[in-house]
């Protein structure tokens, strides 16, 4: 069930990892349904715990990949994948991690 609200962004002109947020364009503001691995799961992948991984499943984007990167509530997150479903090629996820 879809019921979080994202914006996906892209890099401006002279936008990276370490320019100011102002160097993004807004893609797009779309459903999504995000999950975050529980504080286990973390430990138990080795993370350090200032890492914070994500899933988001949106509907299926043309030129969605992982220069882009995820607003959702007031934190960016990084795009390291973005994978079609396998069941129903309508929807794709995007695997983040968080922007620091």
């Amino acid at each position: 069930m879809m019921n979080d609200r994202i914006t996906l962004q892209k890099p401006g002109a002279g936008a990276g990892k370490l320019r100011p947020a102002a160097a993004w364009e807004d893609i797009a503001t779309v459903w999504a349904d995000v999950k975050f691995p529980s504080g286990i799961e973390v430990v138990r992948a080795g993370a350090e715990a200032s890492i914070v991984k994500c899933s988001i499943r949106i509907r299926a984007r043309a030129g969605i990949d992982n220069s882009c990167r995820v607003l959702y509530k007031g934190t960016a997150y990084d795009v390291e994948s973005a994978l079609p479903e396998d069941r129903d090629r309508r929807f794709m996820f995007l695997v983040c991690k968080g922007v620091s």
